[in-house]
């Protein structure tokens, strides 16, 4: 039986499972021919489940924050202040040191109107950015593929690293690979890039159809994994990166972007913010991890001298309720925060903080932000392409790029 979910997300991509093996071995060829990339590189984080905004930037001069959760509100005394309102988590000491350098921007209020609190809808949502009420087939970075890129010869154009392919590079044509691990580079001989759950797709079919997809492309899957291997061999990260997911995962994109691969868009996930319960130890962990991540993939990236080549963005399908449950948790909310990063990011904070005091009839934050204000500036000023064509739809940009 075919996974409702999983059907609906692959839907739009299957047409372009029979494409694979020419894709990867033309990408293999491609990495091997060079010269090195130097274009610009836009790197998106998607902090998977549903991230707490109001824990992570922190409301904390504000009554109606501390009131609605009095047991797992941050203390107003131990927040890293961003200004006379808003504040970051105390285990976040590397994205309020980036913040201070003028390295980082903070977006509080971000979603879309009319928002839906399933994860599987709301994330589709943000990787095709459709209405709410529409289902798209393509995704956002997909149709800057297809838009923007057409001449251009070398694949991929979008890297995933994760186990599920991303959405957002769905297109007219595939561009994209995803890679289950990081650690495929190690020894693509006997690691996770040999083996069926670590292959590299842009799609994963289920049931017969799976099989043979594997039988179609675990040769080429390989190949791809030695060539990636030879060009990353020679990039030694400049910082010491910690043995955790997100982290290892930006030190391969760091890797990737210093030996000039021709990919254009890198997209990681950090997962496990569905906090229901007992939030304010699990949330702390995988803040201080995204913070740390983030951290040192911009050093090491400075470092290489390839900083300003790179813009980046994290993102969550939604944020939480306002007011905490009896689990000491917070339940599926809307709007949440939003950062960028890199090089040539307008620091600061864009926008107001949180207003409690009018919530929807839910008891969630309204936005005040559109996320594909976000996209658009994106496409406009960073990838130099026209949002109107990649978003379907006419929304201003929000200022995040300098100059």
């Amino acid at each position: 039986m075919i996974d409702r979910r999983l059907f609906n997300r692959t839907l739009g991509l299957t047409a372009l499972t029979a494409t694979v093996p020419a894709f990867l071995q033309k990408t293999g060829t491609a990495l091997a021919a060079g010269p090195r990339n130097t274009d610009r590189v836009f790197v998106v984080v998607q902090l998977g489940g549903g991230n707490d905004g109001l824990n992570t930037v922190v409301p904390f001069a504000d009554d109606r924050y501390h009131k609605a959760r009095p047991k797992i509100a941050v203390a107003a005394k131990s927040v890293l202040k961003l200004d006379d309102a808003l504040g970051l988590h105390p285990e976040m000491v590397e994205l309020h040191k980036l913040f201070k350098d003028g390295g980082l921007a903070v977006v509080p209020n971000v979603g879309y109107p009319n928002p839906n609190r399933s994860h599987f809808r709301s994330t589709d949502i943000w990787e095709t950015a459709s209405p709410s009420d529409k289902i798209l087939k393509s995704g956002w970075l997909g149709r800057y593929f297809d838009a923007a890129c057409g001449g251009v010869v070398a694949d991929p154009l979008g890297v995933r690293i994760g186990e599920q392919p991303a959405l957002a590079f769905a297109g007219d044509k595939l561009r994209a690979a995803t890679f289950a691990n990081p650690k495929m580079l190690e020894n693509p001989a006997t690691g996770p890039a040999a083996t069926a759950s670590g292959r590299i797709a842009e799609v994963e079919p289920t049931g017969i159809a799976a099989l043979d997809f594997v039988q179609r492309t675990g040769n080429q899957s390989l190949a791809l994994s030695k060539e990636l291997q030879r060009a990353v061999k020679d990039v030694k990260p400049k910082v010491e990166y910690p043995p955790f997911a997100l982290c290892q995962s930006l030190r391969l994109v760091a890797q990737m972007i210093t030996a000039g691969l021709p990919t254009r868009v890198y997209y990681v996930t950090h997962g496990g913010f569905d906090t229901h319960a007992a939030q304010s130890q699990k949330h702390a962990y995988l803040l201080q991890e995204f913070s740390q991540a983030i951290g040192l993939f911009v050093a090491d990236l400075k470092a290489q001298g390839q900083l300003d080549r790179v813009f980046g963005i994290s993102f969550s399908e939604f944020g939480r309720r306002v007011a905490e449950n009896k689990n000491a948790g917070t339940d599926h909310g809307a709007a949440s925060v939003l950062f960028a990063f890199g090089g040539k990011v307008k620091p600061g904070v864009h926008g107001t903080p949180p207003d409690l005091a009018a919530l929807d009839p839910l008891g969630d934050l309204v936005q005040k932000t559109d996320f594909r204000q976000v996209y658009a500036e994106v496409v406009k000023n960073w990838l130099n392409a026209d949002p109107e064509k990649v978003l379907l739809g006419k929304f201003e940009p929000l200022p995040l790029v300098a100059g």
